[in-house]
């Protein structure tokens, strides 16, 4: 039987570590991304500011020894490589985020903002190119400044971008996504069919909201939050009902709490309707399944839902070469969760594993599975 098409719908491309400290004018040195290695630690800095630290071999306990030839992550920087390891791991296409500038918008400068995402569209168009069946890129577009952001979106989508990157948190000054200034830009990514994407930890959102006992636990669970907030947003304001062609992806989130979302979303509209405005064309629970996708890794929970929700609203992510992602073992965890909804049908499976994203970024599904030369 031929294996399914599989789409990872959350995965990211290196950037050299110089990228933006190279192009940025001086007098915007202190908004470049950059990175230091200290002793076993990756220092993550926005100009001479500490963003993150990140320990080198923080996940050995999940995955073994980083360096060792059975989980060893190849590709990271080199895309033959890569190639191989998407092979390996029996992943035929990959949706592409950025690894060093992941939180780029939270830059407030308009120059600044709108700079650090043209160098970094440029840089990827460049070092995907002649991979675009099998790599997509999503853009990165400033939100320092809307008007910025649309001119942004529309030469990235006129370069061939497939995906356009928004924060999952706005930064100061700018509108959030209930406001009708953000209508112009997604207007325009119905028009283009062009989906947007919202990666865990971008943008403004806190790397570490809370310290202290349980923090580590709180920090990453609760980041579902912040997705929750901009899908509340996005259907309460209604730009995402005065824009039906729009579509929103959300990376590294999980997928399983999106239907308790439109199931509570449902149950205000109609609960607290006297205070409710504006009014809207569909349910918020229909919005949420016609332009809603959430991407899950380990996410048995959210494949339980697909009967209400619908296969629609759900794609698969491995997180490449992210050390907390599910490379090289993505074949395995993928049979143990479908082990667990056996009644599902070979239908739905095949599209959260990739026809979904196929048909969201525009893939031709027998060109982005054939092996790479």
């Amino acid at each position: 039987m031929t294996r399914p098409f599989v789409f990872s719908a959350d995965a990211h491309i290196a950037e050299p570590p110089d990228l933006y400290l190279d192009n940025l004018p001086t007098h915007l040195q202190h908004w470049a991304f950059n990175v230091e290695v200290e002793g076993k630690n990756f220092i993550l800095k926005i100009g001479d500011k500490v963003r993150l630290k990140v320990y080198r071999n923080f996940h050995d306990h999940k995955t073994g020894v980083l360096d060792s030839p059975e989980v060893r992550r190849m590709g990271g920087r080199d895309l033959k490589l890569r190639l191989a390891d998407m092979e390996r791991d029996g992943v035929d296409a990959e949706l592409c985020f950025p690894n060093l500038a992941m939180s780029a918008q939270c830059i407030t400068d308009p120059e600044a903002a709108l700079l650090t995402a043209q160098i970094y569209n440029n840089w990827a168009k460049d070092y995907l190119k002649g991979l675009e069946h099998k790599l997509i890129a999503a853009a990165m577009i400033p939100v320092a400044d809307l008007n910025d952001g649309l001119m942004e979106a529309k030469r990235a989508i006129g370069l061939g971008f497939k995906a356009i990157m928004l924060p999952s948190v706005v930064p100061e000054g700018t509108p959030n996504y209930n406001d009708p200034a953000w209508d112009p830009i997604f207007a325009l990514g119905a028009a283009t069919g062009t989906p947007f994407t919202i990666h865990v930890s971008s943008g403004d959102e806190p790397v570490r909201a809370m310290r202290g006992p349980g923090g580590a636990l709180y920090n990453y669970a609760t980041k579902i939050n912040y997705a929750v907030n901009v899908i509340s947003l996005l259907v309460g304001g209604g730009v995402l009902d005065r824009n039906p062609g729009a579509k929103v992806v959300f990376a590294e989130y999980g997928a399983g709490w999106l239907m308790g979302l439109a199931e509570r979303l449902d149950e205000v509209y109609f609960g607290h309707a006297p205070m409710v405005l504006p009014k809207l064309g569909r349910l918020p629970s229909q919005i949420v399944k016609d332009q809603i996708v959430c991407s899950f890794q380990n996410d048995v929970g959210a494949l339980k839902t697909i009967p209400i929700m619908g296969s629609q609203s759900m794609v698969f992510a491995t997180d490449y070469p992210h050390s907390e992602g599910t490379f090289p073992y993505s074949r395995e965890i993928v049979d143990r969760m479908f082990d667990g909804v056996p009644d599902l049908s070979v239908a739905d499976r095949e599209a959260v594993l990739g026809l979904n994203a196929a048909k969201l970024f525009k893939l031709d599904v027998e060109k982005a599975r054939a092996k790479a030369a």
